[in-house]
């Protein structure tokens, strides 16, 4: 009888150790930070050719981080338009929309690294790429 109590404490030492070993493992996973994880956002200059006039463009596209979501605007030569609904995926993924010359245009693009490409489309579809500025 005596081995009775001696096995359920083993038991409740060995239990204990279990229940630890992964809470720690959370933990310690949790304090490291993503070396790879790079900011969704950015500071990017596209290109792509007006379909009215044949002219290239060359406007940037700024996407910003704020608090909880994305706000960005894109800096033409005769000045800024806001973006709206700005959405920015973890896989890279673009969308917004903006009005330039009374235009409303939807944008959705693919940032991949330091590279961006994608579409602007409304009253015409407008492919475009670019590179990453900052």
């Amino acid at each position: 009888m005596k081995s009775l109590p001696t096995l359920l404490a083993l038991s409740c030492i060995i239990f204990a150790g279990c229940q630890t070993v992964p809470k720690v493992a959370e933990t310690q996973s949790a304090q490291i930070p993503e070396a790879d994880e790079e900011p969704l956002g950015g500071n990017f200059l596209i290109n792509f050719v007006n379909p009215m006039n044949g002219a290239r463009m060359s406007p940037e596209l700024r996407l910003n981080e704020e608090g909880e979501g994305f706000s960005g605007v894109i800096v033409f030569p005769r000045g800024g338009s806001p973006l709206k609904n700005v959405v920015l995926e973890s896989d890279g993924s673009v969308t917004a929309i903006f009005t330039t010359s009374g235009y409303s245009f939807n944008l959705n693009a693919v940032i991949d690294g330091d590279n961006i490409g994608g579409e602007f489309s409304g009253p015409r579809k407008i492919s475009f790429s670019g590179s990453r500025l900052d």
